[in-house]
């Protein structure tokens, strides 16, 4: 064995080359297998990405789009709803002054033949009256005279 000895930091001889090829070779292994694989991943995700975004941009746009309509819509059935709750208020009042009116009506002729009624039991009770008041009437003055009147 032969011991060699150098002061140099660096000997450029065989095998500093075949060092070389080796790291050369090496850089270009792990350049086609790992490094291109990864631009092209990270290429294709900051894609994905910008996709991604621009969806979200145009679903944002579209959802304001969306609560606007539908704002709009509600709007529109509130109005369309108190329109319908004031014509119904005004159509109930309207059947209830007619139901009134026509309650009205009914209380009246009713009154009108209650009225006839109690006339006409009046005059009836009044001619019976009369006949009895006049017999009564005969029958105490008999009984005040102690006598007999002729009829």
């Amino acid at each position: 064995m032969q011991i060699v000895y150098t002061t140099a930091l660096i000997s450029i001889n065989e095998t500093f080359f075949v060092q070389l090829i080796s790291f050369l070779v090496f850089l270009y292994i792990m350049n086609r297998v790992m490094i291109r694989p990864l631009v092209s991943t990270i290429a294709q995700r900051k894609e994905y990405l910008a996709n991604v975004n621009t969806e979200i941009g145009k679903a944002k746009s579209d959802l304001e789009t969306l609560n606007k309509d539908l704002d709009q819509q509600r709007s529109e059935a509130l109005n369309e709803a108190n329109a319908a709750v004031h014509e119904m208020g005004e159509e109930a009042d309207h059947q209830a002054s007619e139901v009134m009116d026509a309650a009205m009506h009914q209380i009246s002729e009713l009154r009108h033949e209650t009225e006839k009624k109690v006339d006409q039991q009046l005059k009836d009770v009044r001619s019976r009256l009369a006949g009895e008041v006049d017999t009564l009437t005969t029958m105490i003055m008999e009984k005040v005279l102690h006598r007999r009147l002729q009829s």
